[in-house]
């Protein structure tokens, strides 16, 4: 689709079937506008642009005032540029005046947001507060809902290996199909911990990777990961990628791409060392 199909004139008419009915599948952005106002002016390509970004994650409805006064009066207009957003048939937000793209994008982020993204931004929220109990309860909660949702079973099991609860995890893990999206997480969070439980303590550990000895230094890695010193972890398999890069198969770079899932999309983290790894290999 091109960024028109996204944007529809508005007026008293066509009121309920583009902006009302519409709204009840996307949020509409009802953008009131004069050609000859700069704020509109200056507005109106943004809100363009955004339109064509999103592809139809939003409808954006303008309303010329010059032409609509009935709509202006209804709604309640006083100033240039406004932008009234209508989502399930209700108003969701009034913005009145210059708005930032980044505003912008922060508001329709929320509203054009999927249910998985909405339960992975709560999940985040409760881990961000060290609250692993209440995240636990809610994803089996949403399950016993949704239990074919195998994206939020495998979520679970991660959480619950990082609880200490490692013997439920498996269970679920037997449970689910071997090819569920975000499978490869918890099983890679339980091959390091198997692999952690012959090795010795981490300030040992530290002691012997330190004489250069590059098993010495996959054990340390494997500790570190245990031990939630990720980054530690990361640069150390990268320091060992750059020593010797084919060393057991290229174990370094693999495990590197294991503790990438483990952080999961869009982890700063990961995003940054998988440059510096690709930048390396390349």
């Amino acid at each position: 689709m091109n960024a028109t199909s996204h944007v529809v004139e508005v007026s008293a008419e066509n009121f309920q079937a583009e902006v009302v009915d519409k709204s009840k599948q996307v949020p509409v952005l009802l953008e009131f506008y004069a050609d000859a106002a700069e704020p509109s002016q200056q507005l109106a390509p943004v809100l363009r642009r955004l339109a064509d970004e999103y592809k139809g994650k939003f409808l954006l409805a303008r309303v010329d005032i010059q032409h609509n006064q009935q709509l202006v009066q209804q709604l309640g207009v006083r100033t240039l540029p406004t932008i009234k957003i209508i989502f399930q048939g209700q108003m969701a937000d009034n913005l009145e005046g210059p708005q930032t793209d980044e505003r912008l994008r922060e508001i329709l982020d929320q509203l054009t947001m999927s249910p998985m993204e909405r339960i992975r931004e709560q999940l985040d929220l409760l881990l961000a507060a060290g609250d692993r109990a209440q995240a636990i309860a809610m994803l089996q909660q949403i399950i016993a809902e949704e239990p074919k949702n195998y994206v939020l079973h495998t979520e679970l099991c991660d959480l619950l290996i990082m609880e200490n609860r490692a013997d439920e995890a498996r269970q679920i893990l037997a449970a689910i199909p071997s090819d569920s999206e975000g499978i490869d997480k918890p099983k890679n969070r339980l091959e390091f911990i198997a692999a952690r439980e012959s090795l010795d303590s981490l300030e040992e550990l530290s002691s012997q990777a330190a004489a250069g000895d590059m098993q010495a230094r996959m054990d340390h890695a494997i500790a570190l990961i245990v031990d939630d010193q990720i980054e530690t972890a990361l640069s150390v398999l990268l320091e060992m990628l750059k020593q010797d890069r084919e060393w057991q198969d290229q174990e370094a770079r693999k495990t590197m791409i294991k503790v990438f899932d483990l952080l999961g999309k869009g982890n700063e983290m990961a995003t940054a060392y998988r440059r510096k790894m690709f930048t390396f290999l390349h």
